[in-house]
């Protein structure tokens, strides 16, 4: 009835007081304390004994009755109960016997002086100490009105990168209970247990260093905005959990996630390329470079040799290769076939910075990867096609042109958990399509046939550049291109001296996807 059943020590101690007080004790006047006692959810079984019982006594006392013989009655119960626990698991703790709780807790992050950001400073990217956050981080505290938090998050740099931040704790005890077995410390992460009781459990710290960066697959050192893992750790503060009155704040837990404080700059800048030429010659220039790269790490420099090749190499290997099944298909349709391309892709300067940051709650909560760029991405194609056609006895000369230049200016300041990251870099995408325009120019022949378009064409080459997340696995965006041109339908017009006009609609060109390049 009183929900002690489960727990045969109070049960045990509650007929032990039916016999001091008699049966159903708390349902008499008297004793409206016990059924408040009882009654009270905030309290465990094992509290609401306790408290019970030391009441009991100072009524009995108030009373004239005989109080000591409760108090005996009770130790020798705890004794039983405590052998029997014992028989059972040699290790197992003691039943309380007076109030042994926490009373409060302090959190602190210390030794922090390594913390830096990139940001931009009367238009050029610095890295910026960040104020001493052993002063301005506000710590975490737990007690009575303030729940613990379900994790903590601690920025921290790797052992390799220089000392680490400091985790300090500091606890304050009410009451205490016989060996010292509280105050207590237990923390558990990756290299095991550590342990603390007595008096070096009420002020402690340990460092806590961040785990070591892991470059992705890709082998390009580095992922743009990579939310890496953290390294989740347990933190306990064993207790009693025992008060004379009130409700105990009890036994603390809560998981510590230590983050990498590294804090990344991606800067790049491109030209335009060179004009490409189809059938190809072997006589064709090698193209020059046309990306300049600069990335840092902490004000450390990281090579870009992987970032450049990736633009400078694969990107237009991509590209000539799209351009060869374009002309593959333009070859199929008219004589004498030529294609020239001049593309300036990713023109401009993109410079990107992230790291892991405090959220809102400082300490409490996870922490926020920070992402800021300013981004001035760039697009140019012009796309010529030329050749012949035959079409009903005529010859016409067909140039088909699709060119167009694109740009988008592109901020990204994403310094708190909303937008989230993906909203935030979502809009890093500059889409474009370019239509084609055909000019016709007839063949004169002697049998006085012609050939010339009858309207506009129908297509576009278009795709779209920019950000999207990482489809090589694992977090992160990478640099993306798609291309591809649309079916291209004309209508032409052929004039026959003997037969007169007739009309037609030629495909030019199917749909073709020339190119899904992707870097990162």
């Amino acid at each position: 009835q009183r929900g002690l059943a489960a727990d045969p020590a109070s049960a045990h101690r509650y007929l032990n007081l039916c016999c001091a007080l008699g049966p159903a004790f708390e349902e008499r006047p008297e004793n409206e304390w016990a059924l408040a006692l009882l009654s009270d959810e905030r309290l465990g079984p094992a509290v609401t004994l306790h408290q019970l019982v030391r009441r009991a006594g100072s009524e009995l006392l108030r009373r004239g009755a005989d109080a000591g013989t409760l108090a005996r009655t009770d130790a020798a119960l705890l004794d039983l109960l405590d052998r029997q626990q014992r028989s059972a698991d040699a290790d197992a703790a003691p039943l309380p016997r007076v109030a042994c709780d926490i009373e409060a807790v302090e959190l602190r992050l210390l030794d922090t002086g390594f913390r830096h950001e990139y940001r931009p400073v009367d238009g050029q990217w610095q890295r910026v100490a960040l104020p001493s956050l052993d002063e301005h981080l506000p710590p975490v505290r737990i007690g009575a009105q303030r729940a613990a938090p379900a994790l903590i998050s601690v920025l921290s740099q790797p052992g390799a990168d220089g000392p680490a931040a400091r985790l300090q704790l500091r606890q304050v005890i009410h009451g205490g209970c016989s060996g010292e077995r509280h105050p207590a410390v237990r923390f558990l992460d990756g290299h095991g247990l550590s342990q603390h009781h007595g008096h070096a459990a009420r002020q402690l710290s340990w460092p806590l260093p961040a785990p070591p960066p892991v470059p992705p697959s890709t082998g390009l050192g580095l992922a743009l905005a990579d939310e890496t893992a953290p390294q989740i750790s347990l933190l306990q503060l064993p207790s009693c959990g025992v008060r004379d009155e009130g409700v105990p704040l009890g036994a603390q837990a809560l998981q510590v996630w230590t983050y990498p404080s590294s804090q990344w700059l991606f800067g790049m800048q491109r030209e335009s390329s060179p004009t490409l030429h189809w059938p190809r010659t072997a006589a064709e220039a090698p193209a020059t470079p046309a990306t300049r790269c600069r990335i840092e790490r902490n004000g450390v420099p990281v090579n870009p040799k992987g970032w450049v090749y990736g633009f400078d190499e694969e990107l237009p290997a991509a590209l000539r290769a799209g351009m060869a099944k374009l002309f593959e298909a333009w070859q199929a349709s008219v004589q004498r076939p030529a294609l020239q391309l001049t593309p300036g892709l990713f023109v401009g300067r993109q410079v990107l910075s992230w790291g892991w940051r405090e959220g809102a709650g400082g300490l409490a909560g996870e922490a926020v990867m920070r992402a800021v760029a300013d981004l001035d991405l760039g697009l140019s194609l012009d796309l010529r096609l030329d050749g012949e056609l035959s079409l009903g006895g005529a010859r016409t000369a067909v140039h088909l042109v699709a060119a167009g230049q694109a740009r988008l200016q592109h901020s990204i300041r994403r310094e708190q958990a909303l937008p989230p990251l993906g909203q935030a870099v979502a809009g890093a995408v500059l889409r474009f399509a370019f239509p084609f325009v055909v000019h016709t120019a007839p063949v004169a022949q002697d049998d006085g046939i012609v050939c010339s378009a009858a309207g506009p064409c129908l297509g576009t080459l278009g795709g779209e550049l920019g950000l999207r997340p990482r489809l090589s696995g694992g977090s992160g965006w990478q640099w993306y291109l798609r291309l591809a041109s649309d079916p291209v339908l004309l209508p032409f017009t052929v004039h026959d001296p003997v037969l007169g006009h007739t009309r037609r609609s030629l495909a030019l060109l199917p749909a073709l996807s020339l190119v899904d390049w992707s870097l990162g």
